[in-house]
């Protein structure tokens, strides 16, 4: 995988995979203290002149947690003084909290400062340049907006110090109006988007490559805002059914399951559709099976959704692909399954505006070709099919690859029950559903997260029996046991 920048929201998604692989967050702020503390000692080994006295100035968050541990480890070599930019009962993480309370601990090697204090006579701040170094651990990458008080007024202080500076992750207040001039940068993991300091250098802080690679628990990091109204946490269109009513129908309720406001169905199947649950919007469109006829009625309710499944039980009779065709040209927001992959070919549309959802056959049947036996070879065929199609593949396996054609992720939940009959339809439901709120590539790779999650908690409680019905119907206990480990 190549090692790109990093957003802060991909950052995120990687911690908290860590988390699910059984790394703690504790353990990674450990890590990143100590990687800070490592790069302090060798810059004062190659400091003109003696590096005795260290002023590490913190933040509330998780960047000021990194600042502690990296004073616990320099304490023995220097005399670290930590300016804690506000009071201690104001942390914001257990982590955060934890190693302020191991700090206060040591009152013979570490000098702590907070709250009002920071700006009395006898506050670091008050004296910066008589120390050899300055780390600023203040805000990290989660700051939003404009810096605040007193935040401000110390990175005013620190600029204006004549003091080397090293700021941890990303200098405090990157891109804002008040931003600390570092010299020196500790990047933890890797470099985050948006970092111009020339003397950067990247620290291991024990995050595995599975982290990034495959799915997990930080997939599953979005939110609902208490002031949202209906419709505006997504509505999703399904278009399907004709031969088939069951497979549209478990799309549609997955998708609800997910957490969008709104699904409509749009099929031939209308009245046989409703009465499976009242929650879904059904809309009759077409007799037995959508047509070139029915295009304009499903443009209009097109564009009155966010994001469109096309496929499940569409049928594969020529003039519905023709329909499926033209249709797959009109979204800018579209999940491909089932026959609805039929169209693709035909279909003129832009680059990473569809998700496509193969199973093994499916994907041999628009590849011409037989599906590699290694997961490397697949790997390999999805990322070049995802290239060439300009779109985003999901190649549903035990193991399944998500690709954009230049990045690829990996997900290994679920199980062989759900080989069983509609948990493709559920999947396709889900990444229509998180792509109202997602890219596509994210999209796909939290939806068959979920999907696995939640026929994993089937599979515990109902074995082989388990149905694509009771996949749905545990989605809810996967978000809950996954919104626990994050």
């Amino acid at each position: 995988m190549p090692l790109e920048l990093l957003s802060v929201a991909e950052m995120r998604r990687i911690e908290e995979n860590c988390v699910g692989l059984g790394i703690s967050k504790l353990q990674l702020m450990e890590n990143a203290g100590k990687a800070v503390a490592e790069r302090v000692k060798r810059l004062c080994e190659g400091s003109h002149r003696p590096c005795k006295k260290i002023a590490i100035i913190c933040g509330l968050g998780n960047n000021g947690g990194d600042g502690f541990v990296a004073a616990r480890h320099l304490s023995r070599e220097f005399l670290v003084h930590v300016v804690l930019v506000g009071y201690e009962k104001g942390l914001k993480t257990n982590e955060s909290q934890k190693n302020w309370n191991a700090l206060k601990h040591l009152d013979c090697s570490v000098t702590l400062h907070q709250g009002a204090a920071i700006f009395s006579p006898k506050s670091p701040l008050k004296n910066l340049d008589g120390y050899d170094l300055l780390v600023d651990a203040i805000l990290g990458t989660g700051l939003t907006g404009s810096v605040r008080e007193p935040e401000r007024t110390v990175i005013q202080l620190i600029n204006e110090s004549k003091t080397k500076t090293l700021s941890i992750d990303t200098p405090s207040g990157d891109r804002t109006e008040t931003m600390v001039n570092a010299d020196y940068l500790v990047a933890l993991h890797r470099l985050k988007a948006g970092t111009t300091i020339r003397d950067a250098t990247v620290c291991d802080i024990g995050i595995p490559l599975e982290a990034e690679l495959y799915t997990g628990p930080g997939d599953m990091s979005f939110h609902r805002s208490p002031e949202s109204h209906k419709g505006e946490n997504g509505r999703v269109l399904i278009i399907g059914g004709g031969p088939y009513t069951g497979a549209p129908t478990l799309a549609g309720m997955a998708a609800l399951r997910s957490g969008v406001d709104i699904v409509t169905i749009a099929s031939p199947r209308a009245e046989i559709i409703a009465g499976f649950s009242p929650n879904l919007i059904v809309k009759e469109v077409g007799t037995e099976r959508i047509t070139s006829k029915d295009v304009k009625t499903l443009l209009d309710l097109i564009a009155r959704h966010d994001s469109v499944v096309l496929g499940p039980g569409l049928g594969a009779d020529s003039e519905t692909i023709r329909a499926a065709s033209t249709l797959i040209s009109a979204c800018d927001n579209l999940t491909l399954d089932a026959d609805g992959l039929r169209a693709l070919a035909t279909a003129e549309y832009e680059a990473s505006t569809i998700a496509v959802t193969p199973h093994q056959g499916e994907f041999a049947a628009l590849t011409g070709d037989t599906i590699p036996s290694s997961l490397q070879e697949r790997i390999a065929a999805v990322k070049a099919f995802s290239r060439e199609w300009n779109v985003v593949t999901l190649l549903k396996g035990r193991i399944d690859i998500i690709s954009d054609g230049t990045k690829y992720r990996l997900n290994k939940t679920g199980n062989p029950g759900m080989t069983v009959g509609g948990t493709g339809d559920v999947l396709a439901g889900l990444v229509g559903a998180f792509s109202t709120r997602l890219d596509k590539m994210q999209a796909a790779s939290t939806a068959a997260y979920l999907n696995g999650c939640a026929g994993d908690v089937a599979f515990s409680r109902l074995g082989y029996s388990l149905l694509a019905t009771d996949v749905i119907d545990c989605i809810p206990d996967a978000l809950f046991e996954q919104s626990r480990l994050s």
